[in-house]
């Protein structure tokens, strides 16, 4: 097992993942899941996240990008993997060599695709814009047209069909105009043999059961947080996986007057105890954060003056031991209080929190593995 040597870590409850996939899998017990785990598994560990989530239950995976997927074949990972982003046509061979699905969002894309002298079957997904505007085709006619392009294709298989939701924790309105949209743009094509069909991200499986489609993509909830708890109430329990600490390398006595930090932003307003915690922007604790609480010995301690690349300053209540723990996100410090309080969301700090924090993962409340990523 590896070691670290610097006191701040992030533990991931292996417990928590498995446990949120077979809630949503009971309630789904008959559609495919695929589990994203784009991004290094939202900061939580791709090929750790993905391997217990196939375990329970899990029919598939989703990733950003090519290298993400050949990333999880390399761990020895076998399920379907699905590139949700744009694939360069030229590793079009690559992905197909490797039995990975990609993503068909452009007639261009489309039209160049069908040429290619292909030696392996290529599977895809077609993406349809049913009102995000991100990637996707949005004219029922070009849906159409590249639909039965990709099927009139030897070396292609249409594996899938999918869209995706932009305001499903936010906007129910506009949630349903995006549902109907995408039942129009593919209620001329003929589905028959089409294995996934699939719209809903973690927000739309919380509020809606669609009888048309055959896979749901359980993202943010996958790591136990719900995206909008005043939005979308849930009758079931989501367990967060991810914890952050760190720990107080120093604490000293400044008196009133005294200035803390670069620029010099924070005065203490009299004699204070200040902690030293190892723990930057650098770490993806940004500069925001000045201002906010953590959570030491179960008492709330401002962070005070600027956050530094490796290092920030809390205010300490009185004196501590060197090695007391800091709690950034936990027990008392959950990440959605965390984004709300700097004004994000909770997907940005998970996948803030940067390569060189190591990943303690546990399962059954033992350490099973140190990562340490930066380092592999």
């Amino acid at each position: 097992m590896q070691e670290f040597y610097r006191d701040t870590w992030a533990e991931i409850d292996l417990d928590a993942i498995a446990y949120n996939v077979k809630q949503i899998k009971r309630i789904h017990p008959t559609k495919s899941l695929f589990v994203v785990v784009k991004a290094n598994g939202y900061g939580h560990g791709d090929v750790e996240v993905s391997k217990v989530a196939i375990e329970a239950g899990a029919n598939c995976l989703a990733v950003s990008g090519l290298d993400e997927a050949l990333r999880l074949r390399q761990s020895g990972i076998e399920v379907p993997i699905l590139v949700l982003g744009m694939t360069r046509l030229k590793d079009v061979p690559l992905a197909a060599r490797h039995n990975i699905s990609l993503t068909a969002h452009d007639k261009m894309w489309i039209n160049q695709l069908v040429q290619l002298p292909l030696k392996e079957k290529i599977k895809v997904h077609l993406k349809v814009d049913s009102g995000m505007h991100r990637l996707g085709l949005m004219d029922s006619d070009q849906v159409k047209e590249c639909y039965e392009d990709l099927c009139r294709a030897s070396m292609v298989e249409i594996e899938g069909i999918f869209t995706h939701m932009a305001t499903a924790d936010c906007d129910s309105e506009y949630l349903d105009y995006q549902i109907r949209q995408f039942r129009h743009l593919i209620k001329e094509l003929d589905l028959t043999g089409v294995k996934y069909v699939h719209l809903e991200n973690t927000a739309t499986l919380l509020q809606k059961e669609f009888q048309f489609d055959h896979g749901i993509r359980l993202g943010l909830g996958l790591y136990g947080i719900n995206p909008d708890e005043d939005f979308i109430p849930i009758s079931f329990d989501l367990k967060p996986a991810l914890k952050l600490f760190s720990n107080v390398v120093q604490v000293k006595k400044i008196k009133k007057g005294d200035k803390v930090g670069y620029g010099a932003t924070y005065e203490a307003s009299e004699d204070e105890w200040i902690g030293v915690v190892p723990i930057g922007y650098a770490d993806g604790w940004i500069r925001l954060h000045q201002g906010r609480n953590v959570i030491v010995n179960g008492v709330e301690c401002e962070i005070v003056g600027r956050v530094c690349m490796d290092q920030m300053m809390i205010r300490l209540p009185n004196p501590i031991p060197m090695g007391t723990v800091v709690t950034l996100i936990g027990e008392g410090m959950p990440v959605e209080r965390v984004a709300r309080e700097i004004g994000t969301i909770s997907y940005e700090i998970l996948c803030l929190i940067s390569d060189r924090v190591p990943r303690v993962y546990k399962k059954d409340g033992k350490i099973i593995a140190v990562k340490k990523m930066r380092f592999e």
